[in-house]
């Protein structure tokens, strides 16, 4: 109990400096109520930025009201972090029979994810508020991922090659290569073995361009079809970040499920608010959150395991989504032509 308690509180103040971090990088035209008063632009202090909690601030100068968002943002934060904390080491959400750390999850894994869920709330946040993802939060993220995952060798939620296709299927003996063994279970070749820290590089830095990759195809569709650049570069680049983050397999079915849940989110935000124009980018985020705190359950017991076997069906997987992203924005294109006022009824 202690253990999460202590897991929350770092959830609390990692919202607070996301909030704050993601204020920073906005253009001072950006209104946020949060470093400055709405009202008169009289800075915040610093008793107000990092140790307010009421929901509401009254600035000092004029006297005015600003709602204080970012205490929403340090608990929605703890939230998920603490969700994410026992899902891992209480439900084992990623532990996979291919994937064995030498480190306790306390040790690597948990503080990797964490860093990572914070970053997500910080591209959230500017994304949200200023339709801008940030260079300053996403390329020194993706940097850090790559650097953390080749320091550490097993930070790995998959391997970047795991093949159940050799599943009881004669194999090479790796004593004599004119020998055949039966093999059981999936196949790892060995130079993942013996070179753990190379395989983390390759693992993150498939991630970052399978992520990066598949987005700017995005981008460029979206474009085509809604006839606007409707997906930023900053989108590309959060893709890198997630992809060097969790590889490039969970990256796949991030993307896929990040459609899904733009789809929700987005029409509940249509109708309650009209805003007409939603940013992409924490749909990504959210998917990224779904597939982290899910993938046991994604790789072994839907069986992504095997399609993630064969090229084909990777191939497969990879353009049955890509079709079902441009039939959504056709969609999309027609939902948006579509007055606010019309879906309210």
């Amino acid at each position: 109990m202690a253990s999460f308690f202590s897991i929350a509180i770092t959830g609390l103040v990692l919202g607070r400096i996301a909030a704050i971090w993601a204020t920073s990088t906005m253009p001072p035209e950006v209104q946020t109520g949060f470093l400055r008063c709405r009202n008169c632009g009289h800075p915040a202090s610093f008793l107000q930025t990092w140790l307010t909690w009421r929901p509401r601030v009254r600035c000092s100068s004029c006297q005015h009201r600003d709602v204080q968002w970012p205490l929403w943002s340090s608990l929605i934060v703890s939230i998920l972090v603490m969700t994410f904390g026992w899902l891992l080491l209480e439900e084992a959400c990623q532990t996979v029979s291919e994937v064995r750390p030498s480190n306790s999850l306390w040790v690597n894994r948990l503080p990797f994810h964490i860093t990572f869920i914070f970053l997500l709330a910080s591209a959230t946040i500017t994304d949200y508020l200023d339709y801008v993802i940030p260079d300053i939060i996403v390329i020194p993220g993706a940097i850090l991922a790559v650097a953390m995952a080749t320091m550490s060798g097993e930070l790995q939620m998959i391997h970047v090659w795991v093949d159940w296709s050799y599943d009881q299927q004669p194999i090479p003996s790796p004593v004599d290569p004119n020998e055949f063994v039966l093999h059981y279970g999936p196949y790892l070749p060995e130079w993942m073995k013996h070179h753990q820290h190379i395989h983390g590089f390759i693992w993150s830095l498939s991630g970052l361009l399978a992520g990066a990759g598949l987005m700017w195809l995005a981008r460029v569709a979206a474009n085509v079809i809604l006839g606007v650049p409707a997906i930023g570069f900053g989108d590309v680049t959060l893709m890198a970040m997630i992809g060097a983050f969790m590889g490039w397999q969970p990256t796949l079915c991030a993307l896929a499920i990040a459609p899904l849940v733009g789809i929700v989110l987005g029409l509940g935000g249509r109708i309650i608010t009209g805003r007409s124009f939603v940013a992409f980018g924490p749909y990504l985020c959210f998917g990224a959150f779904i597939v982290l705190c899910s993938w046991r359950m994604l790789w072994q017991d839907l069986g992504l395991r095997i399609i993630f076997s064969h090229w084909q069906s990777i191939s497969g997987l990879v353009g049955g989504s890509f079709i079902t992203f441009c039939i959504l924005l056709v969609a999309l294109r027609f939902f948006k032509a579509t007055p606010a006022s019309r879906l309210k009824h």
